[in-house]
């Protein structure tokens, strides 16, 4: 069996691992995640805390350690790490910051305690129930807005504040003649990826090489270099497979520092694969935020001032949520015209599971919060909720200047919302919402509508990109950012077969690997193919640039004569005359006649600035308002996305990201009772929708390039739940309407259907 420390021979169950990504390989069930990969070595399973806030008075070891196929088991004394600190730049973050496993006292269930290693998962899994440990019971905190006064979680911080944004500007909505004021609550949810975090961790001589999920492996090997208090050249840190990210998986996961650590200690492999009931407890949430929104208008609905106060759960340590705030107070504007805006926004920690990125980070819950608001507005002074949009979005081809001081690209946010109102036929459906309302039946029609605007591709910092043309004929192209399953090998390698005239499957695609990438960035914010595309494009400049002289001179022409001709005449790809694609010279031979047998470019560097991704969803849903129960019946979305470069892809995208914000809306939420339990640490608990649940979902790509990077186009990753969630809330409201209904916490169970429908 293959050894995995051998950096040249690692396997996927006896089949050599190339570090190439094909879809046919997910379609045939051949693809390899690390829980595939040959391993021989040590299982980890983690003792975790059933308490959610607890000092530790003593962890009993012994019977456990006398369990059969045992061979260690650690508690936080053992393996000697510190306090793993995410974001130092954080006020409170070192005081506030978690042990790879609880040293002194747990402060959420699931919370590591100790870990066991042996020879078989099950013995490892049997062994942690011999571990005891005797806890003494502190008070919990669940709910952020009491968190002030509550039990502090960390006593030598002084506070349970995790980060607070205040704001010394006037009341906006001073001289408005309609306000509205409305509480919006975005239950926290889980990234739930399809592939729970996984990790083997074999020494290595004075160092480690570990395979596992990540969403970058450069940066999760400076974080984990940092918590094992060694130099991050010592770790090479890869990821075959991975399945999903979602923003669950772009910081360091603290078992991974605990199962390094262990291995490094016993000197043998460890492996450590996630259950699903640990994921839901352990992996960080998303969302998890409470937001006090007030809009004013004129008595024609001009809007003239916005008003935001949020109020975030941090979960149990100073993690991601306070990052989460910038977002969720750039984007409450939206593309919309206001005169004033304020906004004042605090984290609190909980005794719940740290809160971290998911799929639009801050974004959706902005979106979504100003978009209810706006429909609460348009029922009250009687206007339709489409026309209040169209009467306040900013002008098409415009940069708009917003009070939050986004520096927006180009955007035409109107015509988005006509084609959306168009393509969904929004006039259709009012029709037969009419005979609905008329019909004597329990079943009612909603159309929801919601424009969104967002920020993607963080233009800095940089991250680098390569491109060899190898005298073999081969070809590679390696990318830091590694994918997830967003088609990033597709993507690229068809961009550079296209620019080279080269056949793709010429094109070994390499990423996620320490050793073969020098730096780099986690994928996430949806700047993949922005950053990295570009790169890839001008890397491809470069070769064609390199190369054009030395054709020039061989062919005797002007380097302006010469153009990229593809395989064809019984010639290879390379350059040709203009016109004469029989005098060529191919790249197979320039790359011999270059140093080492490779013609060669890098790029690394960033854009000139985020774009901004917008776009309108329109939603259709019935609602039976005997028993709450809400089909959803069609679903809209018009997204943005400047150019597209794989409408595949784009569609997918779109699809997905629409699915994850309908989900919000409908079912998905983590819930904990008053003692801080998980009330859904399984997926019998935790609602997730099947395709029974969801419609077909109409997509439509709109393309406004930018002039942020050269390709010209934008993020799409993170549109659909920008603009989802808040389109099926409103559809549903809207169905609700003639009950005076106008509001309603989600998730939108039957329940909540029903209640609101009773007035109960």
């Amino acid at each position: 069996m293959t050894s995995l420390s051998d950096s040249t021979n690692a396997t996927t169950n006896g089949r050599p691992f190339t570090g190439r990504r094909e879809d046919a390989e997910l379609l045939r069930g051949e693809a390899r995640f690390v829980a595939d990969l040959a391993f021989d070595g040590l299982h980890a399973a983690f003792v975790r805390s059933p308490l959610a806030h607890a000092r530790i008075e003593s962890i009993d070891v012994a019977d456990a350690l006398a369990a059969p196929g045992v061979v260690a088991v650690y508690t936080a004394a053992d393996l000697g790490l510190g306090p793993f600190v995410h974001f130092p730049t954080l006020d409170h973050a070192v005081a506030q910051s978690r042990h790879p496993l609880a040293a002194d006292r747990v402060r959420h269930v699931g919370e590591a305690v100790a870990l066991v290693l042996a020879t078989d998962p099950a013995l490892a899994a049997d062994a942690v129930e011999g571990v005891v440990v005797d806890y003494e019971r502190l008070d919990v905190i669940v709910d952020p807005a009491r968190s002030a006064d509550g039990p502090l979680l960390y006593p030598h911080s002084g506070t349970n504040e995790v980060l607070r944004i205040e704001s010394d500007a006037p009341d906006p909505l001073v001289g408005a003649a309609a306000v509205v004021e409305l509480t919006v609550e975005n239950p926290k949810v889980s990234s739930l990826t399809m592939e729970c975090d996984s990790i083997v961790a074999t020494p290595n001589g004075d160092g480690l090489d570990i395979w596992c999920t990540s969403q970058g492996v450069h940066e999760l090997r400076d974080e984990l270099a940092i918590s094992l208090g060694v130099e991050p050249s010592t770790l090479r840190l890869r990821s075959p497979f991975v399945g999903g990210g979602f923003g669950g998986r772009a910081t360091l996961p603290v078992e991974f520092a605990a199962v390094a650590q262990a291995a490094r200690l016993i000197g043998r492999p460890v492996r450590w694969i996630q259950t699903r009931s640990e994921q839901l407890t352990g992996q960080p949430h998303g969302r998890g935020l409470r937001t006090r929104i007030r809009i004013g208008a004129d008595a024609d609905g001009r809007l003239l001032g916005l008003d935001t106060d949020v109020t975030a759960d941090a979960g149990a340590t100073g993690h991601m949520a306070a990052l989460l705030l910038v977002s969720v107070h750039r984007q409450f504007p939206g593309l919309y015209r206001w005169d004033a805006v304020r906004a004042t926004a605090s984290t609190w920690l909980t005794n719940t599971t740290p809160v971290g990125a998911y799929r639009g980070a801050g974004q959706p819950e902005a979106n979504h919060a100003r978009e209810r608001a706006l429909d609460v507005l348009a029922r009250r002074l009687a206007i339709d909720p489409i026309d209040l949009r169209r009467r306040n979005l900013v002008d098409d081809g415009t940069r708009p200047q917003q009070p939050a001081r986004v520096n927006y690209d180009e955007v035409s946010p109107r015509r988005a919302l006509e084609v959306a109102v168009e393509t969904a036929d929004v006039a259709g459906w009012r029709r037969r919402q009419a005979d609905a309302r008329s019909a004597d039946g329990a079943t009612r029609i909603g159309i929801g509508v919601s424009c969104y605007a967002q920020t993607s591709g963080r233009g800095a910092p940089a991250d680098g990109a390569e491109l060899r043309l190898l005298a073999d004929g081969g070809v590679e192209v390696l990318c830091g950012s590694p994918a997830h399953g967003q088609g990033h090998e597709h993507t690229f390698t068809q961009l550079v077969a296209d620019r080279l005239g080269i056949d793709p499957d010429a094109i070994r695609y390499v990423d996620a690997d320490t050793a073969a990438i020098g730096s780099a960035l986690s994928t996430g914010g949806s700047r993949a193919t922005q950053v990295l595309g570009s790169l890839l494009d001008g890397a491809c400049d470069d070769v064609i640039e390199r190369a054009r002289p030395l054709v020039a001179e061989r062919l005797e022409v002007s380097p302006a004569d010469l153009v990229v001709a593809p395989a064809g005449y019984g010639l290879g790809p390379g350059l040709a005359v203009n016109g004469v694609p029989t005098r060529r010279v191919e790249w197979v031979d320039l790359a011999a006649d270059s140093e080492n047998g490779c013609l060669a470019a890098a790029r690394n560097g960033s854009m000139a600035g985020a774009t901004h991704p917008f776009g309108t969803h329109v939603s259709v849903v019935s609602v039976d308002v005997e028993t709450g129960r809400i089909e959803l019946l069609a679903h809209t979305s018009v997204d943005d996305c400047g150019v597209v470069l794989q409408p595949t892809l784009v569609a997918g995208q779109q699809q997905g990201g629409s699915v994850a914000g309908i989900a919000q809306a409908l079912g998905e939420a983590v819930r904990h009772d008053a003692g801080g339990s998980p009330m859904t640490g399984t997926l019998g608990t935790y609602l997730l929708p099947s395709a029974a649940e969801v419609c077909p979902i109409t997509t439509v790509a709109l393309s406004t390039p930018t002039d942020r990077n050269a390709l010209g186009t934008r993020g799409i990753g993170e549109n659909g739940c920008n603009g989802a969630t808040a389109a099926v809330h409103n559809a549903v409201i809207d169905a609700l309407s003639e009950w005076g209904v106008e509001h309603i916490d989600l998730p939108l169970d039957p329940e909540a259907i029903w209640r609101a429908v009773a007035g109960r």
